[in-house]
Formats: structure tokens, sequence, C-alpha cells
């Protein structure tokens, strides 16, 4: 499954990430990375990734159930750390759009405590990386499916350097996935967390596409209308269960703004209006935020800013 691994990098070592020192020479000719590849964690290996967390494989209890490895990273000895994985893997390296890739899904489980860990994925290269804006919540010791629309660039944030969406696809030689919240920067945001990744697939939402033992499917969170605001704004949500649903306004800083909760209903689309006053009934300042939808099965996050 996996190609030459090794082989592309000088590393870095920056806290919570791995960043290349390489630059991509004009006249070089990189192969595509390959529509369908699927990335999983079989043994006890960790495949190439790393950074400045933790990483093991622990050989059981991934996707595949007890005899399936996956990645699982953590911050070093319980601490506040920057959290984040990245790899500089061929499947990777390449150009994306001539491959046709259009979606990266991502199986992720937030493993352990239930932290509120809010991971985005983010593609480019030493000079170009961007970051998809919508976050997700793993569920809590299972896995939940996620997927990264990579059609527009209309969702994803500049986080390092300069240059297009398109020619960070273009030029692609890492991926990262990461804990972050709103505003994004180059950085992830510290905190205590452990989470597992396993079967990160690379499609057009028809290549490699198949039943996934033991997944669930997080609801989805459309982006906040309007968004900037001043005024309310409106949260729609698609939910695959009848389970209640929690809804957090946080920060830039993470700290909790406001809370409500929709209770259980059926599947299907749910609607939570916040007017932008705080759990004292304050309108809150200007500034940027994040909204963070989820239930049992899992979430989204989305950044939201509000101006006067």
């Amino acid at each position: 499954m996996h190609a030459s691994r090794g082989a592309l990098m000088r590393h870095v070592i920056v806290t919570g990430l791995v960043l290349a020192v390489g630059v991509v020479h004009p006249g070089i000719v990189r192969a595509a990375p390959t529509l369908g590849f699927r990335e999983t964690w079989p043994g006890i290996d960790v495949a190439g990734w790393g950074g400045g967390a933790n990483y093991t494989n622990p050989g059981s209890g991934g996707l595949g159930g007890a005899s399936d490895g996956y990645l699982l990273f953590s911050t070093p000895s319980n601490l506040m750390h920057k959290l984040g994985a990245s790899s500089f893997d061929l499947p990777y390296v390449g150009d994306w759009v001539a491959a046709g890739i259009t979606q990266v899904r991502l199986w992720l489980n937030d493993v352990g405590v239930d932290d509120p860990l809010e991971m985005h994925f983010a593609i480019g290269n030493g000079v170009n990386v961007w970051q998809y804006n919508p976050g997700f919540l793993p569920p809590n010791n299972q896995w939940g499916v996620f997927t990264v629309n990579l059609s527009s660039s209309a969702n994803w944030t500049h986080i390092i350097g300069t240059g297009t969406f398109a020619a960070a696809l273009q030029g692609a030689d890492r991926v990262l996935v990461r804990h972050d919240r709103a505003p994004y920067s180059q950085f992830p945001d510290e905190i205590d967390a452990d989470v597992g990744l396993d079967d990160v697939l690379l499609t057009n939402d028809v290549a490699g596409l198949g039943p996934g033992a033991n997944v669930t499917h997080p609801l989805l969170l459309a982006p906040p209308v309007p968004n900037p605001s001043r005024g309310a704004v409106a949260l729609s949500l698609e939910v695959h269960d009848s389970s209640p649903v929690w809804i957090e306004i946080v920060d830039a800083a993470g700290r909790l703004v406001r809370r409500g909760e929709l209770t259980g209903g059926p599947a299907g689309t749910r609607i939570w209006t916040w007017d932008g006053r705080d759990a004292s009934g304050r309108m809150v300042p200007a500034g940027y935020y994040g909204v963070r939808a989820s239930s049992d099965a899992g979430g989204m996050s989305r950044p939201l800013i509000r101006v006067r």
C-alpha cells in the first residue's frame, strides 16, 4: 500500500507539525497521486506520519476491528501541546487536480477521554499550505467518517506562505491533520488530547468507496448564515439519527460563550438560531468565534465572524 517511504524528505520539526525545507524545482516531473488510494495502518507501523506529537499504532481497534491497527497521535506526556500529524509520503505528492481527486475522506476517533477536539485537514507544500475551514469533531471511542471537499477554495484558509489554492493542489508534497480553532494560522492550538486516524481515502465521491465496518455518521453542520453577522445567525444541521444535538459558541481562545441543545427527534434537518448573545444575555463583541455542533455520533465546527 505504501511506496518508498521517507525518500522525499528533509524535515525540520516545528512544534506540533512537520514542515519540509525542500523546494519543488521547475522542470521536475512529479507523478500524480492515485485516485482511489486508501491509506490504512495494518500491523503496528505508523507509516511515515510524524510531527511534534506522540505517535503509535496499537495494532488493534482500527476501522476493521480487533485485528486492524490505526494511527494514534497524542500530546506528549499529557501536557497542553500543539496537536498535529503530517505525511510527506509519495501517495500524497504531486498534482491532485490532474489525478481527479475532489474529496478526501478521513475516519477519526476521539480516543479515551472526550476532549473538545476540532480536527482539520490541510494540504500544500513548503511555501503554500491551505487548511479546510470546517472542523471535524470525532465521536468518543468510535469511528466517524468525515469528508473534505477540494472542489472550491471558498471553504479554505491560507495558513502558510503564498500562492493560490489551485497551486497548492497541483504541487502538493504534504497532508496534515491537526487540532485548530478559528482564526486559523500556521500553528495548531494547544490541547491535551489523543485522536485516532484510519483509512485516509483520496476519492472523487465514487472511487474507493465502500461500506465501512464500525463506522458512525456524524451530523453535518452547514455554514452559518449570515457570516459575517451582526444579528441573529441560523445554523442548519443534518442529523443521521434521533440523538440530541449540542451546540456551542466559543470565542477565539476556545472559551464557551453560549450553549444550546436540540432534543432528540427524527433524522433530517434541524435548525438552531443564535441571537448573538452570551449566556448572560449580553451581545458578544466583534471578533472570531466558532460554532461546534455534535451528537453522540460526533459532529462539525465552523468559523464565524461577528462585526459591528
